[in-house]
């Protein structure tokens, strides 16, 4: 039987941590591991991720800017998971709430098809309080139908102008890559959805499986900018950026493979 690991990053979380951890609990297929990555939080997010049930450890990464501290927090997740004998992991988000089939599904695509290494399914979207934003994340960062049947160069130059995967709506198969490492300056999910398609292991998923919330405190690098439109807040939000030279470098390495 596959061992299942939710595992989430946190920091000073109690405000929507609670229904997070609900709909967690309520999954038709539990987990059997629960591993949260907290940094440095200065409320109660760890007593109540140990009241869940989750292993919490301290994050470890030294970095300063934030998309390479989260991806580091993310990898120490991943990587505790795997130790800790997981088969799948589930990554999260401190406020989404998950569809109570989340687990069930995304492990079933990573159970039938074993090449599989990233899912990237769906989101719909909310805000602070919870309530519905029209759209999802997919309509926000679209890929066409037809994205599996295109040849590998024209996926490649789709994939670097284009974000395939949102980390709180993937999930992993940890054992299949050699190095999960991400590069600095890289959120992990953008990475790891390059090296996933890298290796023909990625797919993209058009079923949403959490409800992502949009709300300030969740944002990455704040910007007043970013509140206004929701899917603006998204793209600004998730996007890296290809004007750096370092970036482009690190991709065409990873092309080489």
């Amino acid at each position: 039987m596959s061992r299942i690991a939710a595992v989430l990053v946190t920091r000073d979380s109690q405000d929507y941590l609670p229904e997070t951890l609900a709909s967690i609990e309520d999954q038709t297929r539990k987990p059997e591991l629960r591993i949260a990555i907290d940094d440095g939080s200065a409320d109660v997010t760890q007593n109540v991720l140990i009241e869940a049930g989750f292993t919490v450890s301290n994050a470890t990464s030294p970095a300063k800017d934030s998309h390479t501290r989260i991806a580091h927090n993310f990898l120490q997740g991943v990587r505790a998971a795997q130790d800790a004998g997981a088969d799948f992991v589930i990554l999260g988000d401190h406020d989404d709430r998950w569809h109570n089939t989340r687990l069930e599904h995304q492990v079933g695509i990573l159970e039938a098809d074993p090449s599989i290494v990233l899912v990237a399914s769906d989101a719909f979207l909310i805000d602070e309080w919870g309530v519905a934003i029209p759209g999802t994340l997919r309509d926000t960062f679209p890929v066409p139908e037809d994205f599996a049947e295109w040849s590998k160069r024209k996926r490649w130059s789709y994939a670097l102008r284009h974000s395939l995967a949102t980390g709180g709506a993937s999930a992993l198969r940890p054992s299949a890559l050699v190095d999960w490492s991400v590069p600095s300056g890289w959120l992990h999910d953008r990475w790891w959805s390059l090296h996933a398609l890298r290796h023909d292991a990625l797919r993209i998923d058009p079923t949403p499986v959490i409800d992502y919330r949009l709300s300030a405190d969740q944002q990455v690098g704040r910007d007043n900018g970013n509140q206004d439109d929701a899917r603006r807040w998204i793209w600004r939000k998730a996007r890296t950026g290809w004007t750096s030279a370092t970036r482009t470098r690190q991709a065409a390495r990873l092309i080489r493979g």
